[in-house]
């Protein structure tokens, strides 16, 4: 199909279209160089020759969406998902629904819009087949792309009926399958992407190529509030290539740096002229210059400062310590973290007669719309975005700083302009996961937590774009899932030196380390094996409430072997995560070895989780494969430190990603639940950290609570 004919065809009915509900619309038999096409919503098209095209506005980043949306509508449209073609629906202001593919919500978020959209469909094929035999409605039934008489067994393919299907009102509230009869969701299901990704055929935004198009490599500020004082290019006269430099403003809605652009007509021209252009800048340092700086600042908000929240059952009560005999305290600190996806931010764009074209990945295209037109003095309508996939995302794809750069440079040029990042610009450059301080008190016994505090410092950042309410996104508002008495939360932000972002599993990352670690030092404290202390604590609560969390926990630790004597020398530890955000619930188990130098082997990994109606199992266990590497990354080797407000770390040498042979032995264990979906790619982050480190205790005695482990000498074998 070629690219006009599509979006005339995907936007037809955009008048009436709100995709964020994925209302049904007024239809109609679109005639086009294919044949007629039935498009009772602007995510499904049928053509008369029986081809299927579901579109999909939730963005593809490795998470498989372009599988799992589209069988959804498959399943209640009664079509064999293996027929269906699948595209990426662009994103244009005057048709723009909720495309955010972000806090594990895609399915989650669309799971009933999109079951109405192939309802919808199937109903209006029926009702106009019932038609043509003049027979009730309710003697007829979708299977396989057809709609079949049960009194005679006569039989109308759906693209037999488009015209007549075309001329129907779509129904307010069709009717939708009972979950129990679905024959394609919760099954094993092939990837339709995969045979392109291992080719190499599959099209990235660096992949773009456009008559005229030139490629730009910036020189970044290295401090975010920093400017550019003068720059000298003599180097890069006679670069073979070399086309200019262009100075770039920041752009403070925009979140991107001062910088110098230098242009080519190829990336290595750019890359090197990069390299070879040397450039001053002004800029002040706040208070805080380097990590420790920054924990210092920490205690001093804790010791001195009152807390700008305070979270307990007592809402207009004032934080106190607790003035108890027997507390037990403990102080965990966890760093800062980049995103380090493997295809690192870029962003193409061109400009022509006041309008603006983008290509790229972007987790949240209505940035670029909601925010660029003023800055750029264009109505929204006149920027088009084409959505690329993304080689991974994790939150650092849902900013626009690559996109305002791009657009200011193809505007100053003339041309196409393909923005590039190294993998130096991709950390230096990125948006950071917040660096935070914990300090606990519990006074504890073997059955119950009486009394709990939890005193939880992190960084934010001035600018209200990415500051972000860090407190309740698995933050002090939603930190504990246990039962406990007299309890208290309470949250100090600390301004940060460096910008901040989404971080896959957001604080949930950072707070269940804490809280589960901790937890398990009470179980040790009180001489209660750790599974069991959990379960102890549990009885003091609501059994419905804390059902799934202890089924997870239940089904972790037998699969592991919990109450089994490990072989000698293996110990094992355990968490779980209560995912608030997508309503999601996970555990990991680990059974490590711990040898000379502090060598830590993981023999077993367990994860259970609970994802509510599996729509894809295949592609949920990839993200909690996918999760247990992110996790192991981090916790391992890597954080960004900070000297003289500037970021140290440059690329995978300093920043290390987990390679093949140290993943270890992974088993996952999926709960089916059978009412909804919930959000599945980030609750099987955060368990894995406590559980690793609890196993370290229980074959060191030693108590992480600082991360990276690297800190401590422990390396992964």
């Amino acid at each position: 199909m070629e690219r006009r004919n599509f979006i005339r065809l995907s936007t037809f009915t955009a008048g009436a279209w709100l995709l964020t509900d994925i209302l049904p619309v007024a239809s109609s038999a679109v005639p086009a160089s294919e044949g007629l096409i039935f498009s009772p919503n602007p995510l499904l098209k049928i053509f008369d020759d029986g081809k299927v095209v579901i579109s999909v506005i939730k963005q593809e980043m490795g998470q498989n969406v372009i599988t799992a949306l589209p069988l959804i509508i498959a399943e209640e449209l009664e079509v064999d998902p293996k027929v269906i073609s699948v595209e990426t629906l662009p994103y244009k202001a005057s048709n723009a629904g909720n495309y955010t593919t972000w806090a594990s919500g895609s399915i989650k978020g669309t799971w009933m819009q999109l079951r109405r959209v192939g309802a919808t469909a199937k109903f209006m094929l029926i009702a106009a087949a019932a038609e043509r035999w003049k027979v009730p409605v309710e003697v007829c039934k979708a299977q396989d792309g057809k709609v079949i008489n049960t009194l005679n067994n006569k039989v109308l393919d759906y693209k037999d009926l488009i015209k007549e299907a075309s001329a129907l009102t779509p129904p307010e509230k069709p009717p939708l399958k009972n979950i129990k009869d679905f024959k394609h969701i919760g099954q094993k299901m092939t990837k339709t992407n995969i045979a392109p990704i291992v080719t190499g055929k599959y099209a990235y935004t660096m992949d773009v190529k456009l008559p005229g198009m030139l490629y730009a490599a910036l020189v970044r500020c290295p401090v975010f509030s920093g400017k550019v004082k003068s720059w000298d290019d003599s180097a890069l006269q006679g670069l073979k290539g070399f086309v200019k430099v262009i100075q770039i403003d920041q752009i403070p809605e925009a979140l991107n740096r001062n910088a110098v652009a230098v242009i080519a007509t190829n990336t290595w021209a750019a890359l090197e002229g990069k390299r070879l252009l040397k450039v001053k800048w002004s800029y002040e340092l706040g208070k805080i210059k380097n990590n420790k700086d920054l924990t210092d600042q920490f205690k001093t908000e804790f010791a001195t400062v009152k807390p700008a929240l305070v979270y307990g059952k007592d809402k207009n009560a004032p934080f106190k310590t607790i003035d108890q005999p027997g507390v037990y305290q403990a102080t965990y600190q966890v760093p800062y973290l980049a995103h380090a996806t493997m295809e690192p931010v870029n962003c193409t764009a061109s400009y022509k007669d006041g309008k603006y074209e983008i290509w790229g990945g972007f987790q949240a295209p209505m940035y670029i719309n909601n925010i660029l037109p003023k800055i750029f003095g264009v109505d929204s309508s006149s920027i088009m975005v084409n959505l690329m996939p993304m080689g991974g995302s994790f939150g650092r794809k849902e900013k626009i700083d690559n996109v305002a750069e791009a657009m200011l440079l193809t505007k100053a040029l003339g041309v196409p302009v393909q923005n590039i990042f190294s993998r130096t610009d991709d950390i230096q450059a990125d948006f950071y996961r917040p660096a935070s301080h914990h300090h606990l008190a519990a006074v504890a016994a073997p059955d119950q937590v009486s009394h709990w505090r939890h005193q939880y410092g992190i960084t934010t950042f001035p600018n209200k774009e990415i500051s972000g309410p860090w407190d309740s996104f698995g933050g002090v508002t939603n930190d504990l899932c246990y039962p406990v008495g007299d309890y208290q939360s309470a949250f100090y932000p600390v301004e940060s030196p460096i910008p901040l972002g989404s971080w896959r599993s957001i604080s949930f990352s950072q707070n269940v380390f804490v809280i589960e670690s901790f937890i398990d030092e009470l179980a040790v404290h009180n001489h209660v094996d750790p599974v069991a202390y959990r379960f102890n604590l549990f009885k003091n609560g609501d059994a419905k409430d804390n059902l799934r969390l202890k089924n997870v926990l239940s089904k972790c630790a037998e699969t592991i072997g919990w109450n089994e004597k490990p072989a000698n020398g293996h110990f094992r530890g355990i968490a779980i995560c209560p995912y608030g955000r997508s309503g999601a619930v996970a555990a990991h188990a680990l059974e490590i070895s711990v040898g000379k130098d502090k060598l830590v082997k993981i023999h077993r990994c367990v994860a259970a989780v609970d994802c509510g109606l599996v729509i894809d199992p295949d592609g949920l266990k990839a993200q909690i494969e996918g999760s247990l590497v992110w996790a192991l990354s981090g916790m391992f080797n890597n954080e960004i430190t900070i000297s003289n407000g500037i970021v140290n770390q440059q690329s995978f040498n300093d920043y290390q990603v987990l390679r093949m042979n140290e993943m270890p032995p992974f088993e996952i264990v999926l709960i089916f639940g059978e009412e909804k979906p919930d959000g599945g790619g980030e609750p099987s982050v955060p368990s894995v950290a406590p559980a690793l480190c609890n196993a370290i205790f229980a074959a060191t005695g030693f108590r992480v609570r600082e991360l990276p482990i690297k800190k401590h000498g422990f390396r992964l074998v």
